[in-house]
């Protein structure tokens, strides 16, 4: 379980971004170089809105054939209070320890339910750990490591801290960031962090970008400066990143390393921050 890691030393996750198409093979031969260098696998669940396999079913799969953990995300625009419960019955017995909830993107195509949202999410696992149903039923314990989403882009940083402290009332012990384009001004936000939420884990993200191209077109979703994505492809990427893991090391509790695909690159990456972690 990923709590256990994280009490134990700074960790690395990767984030793997799934196809539609049904064949595995290809993608456990992609990340499977990954696995020595990596604490757990990232498995987002259709990010941007858009049409991918189920994160979950996945997520026991990748877990059974290459024997790492794995942290399915779950999206509260997805689930009713029942479903998503059913889910995390089912989760438990494929083998998962670690969930990631968020109240995600608006879907491309269909509805959003609007039932629930990411801290109600991590209140029924945080219920279920404590061996109570949403319907008030006793069963026997099932735990998780409960994660959740920060995002130190946004420009109400504040609004960013009401929901993390509701997040954190609900259960949440890890919170994953969005990736971190400014240093020094995320370590003032962690700082912070720190005082409200003494207790809880901070994993960097670091994202490649590749292009301008793509910068602009995530720039919305993601917070991307400008300037940051000016310099993308004038410098190396890789050393941009590592220069900003180097400026964090000391004050979080890993970095989760989104390569957009491209996982060659995020294995020669991760082998360098592994060193200075």
């Amino acid at each position: 379980m990923l709590r256990e890691k994280l009490n134990k030393h700074k960790i690395i996750t990767v984030e793997v971004l799934l196809s539609t198409t049904p064949h595995l093979d290809n993608l456990l031969d992609a990340i499977e170089p990954l696995k020595d260098y990596i604490d757990a696998i990232n498995i987002p669940s259709n990010p941007l809105g858009r049409l991918n396999p189920d994160a979950l079913c996945y997520a026991h799969l990748i877990q059974e054939k290459m024997g790492i953990e794995t942290i399915p995300h779950f999206v509260a625009r997805h689930f009713t209070s029942l479903g998503f419960e059913s889910h995390l019955l089912g989760a438990k017995a494929l083998g998962i320890e670690n969930i990631l909830c968020v109240t995600g993107d608006s879907p491309v195509v269909g509805r959003s339910a609007f039932e629930l949202n990411s801290p109600k999410l991590l209140d029924i696992a945080n219920n279920l750990r404590n061996g109570l149903t949403s319907a008030r039923k006793a069963i026997a314990p099932i735990d998780f490591c409960l994660c959740a989403s920060f995002n130190p882009n946004v420009p109400n940083v504040h609004g960013e801290f009401i929901k993390t402290k509701e997040k954190c009332r609900c259960g949440a012990e890890v919170f994953f960031t969005q990736p971190i384009f400014r240093p020094e001004v995320f370590l003032n936000i962690l700082k912070e962090f720190r005082q409200i939420h003494k207790d809880v884990k901070v994993v960097a993200g670091l994202s490649f970008l590749y292009t301008k191209k793509r910068a602009f077109r995530l720039m919305k979703f993601l917070g991307i400066p400008y300037e940051y994505i000016n310099n993308i492809e004038e410098k190396d990427e890789a050393e941009i990143l590592l220069e900003t893991a180097e400026k964090l090391t000391d004050y979080v509790d890993g970095f989760y390393i989104i390569p957009i695909v491209k996982y060659p690159n995020a294995l020669a990456f991760i082998k360098r921050i592994r060193k200075i972690l």
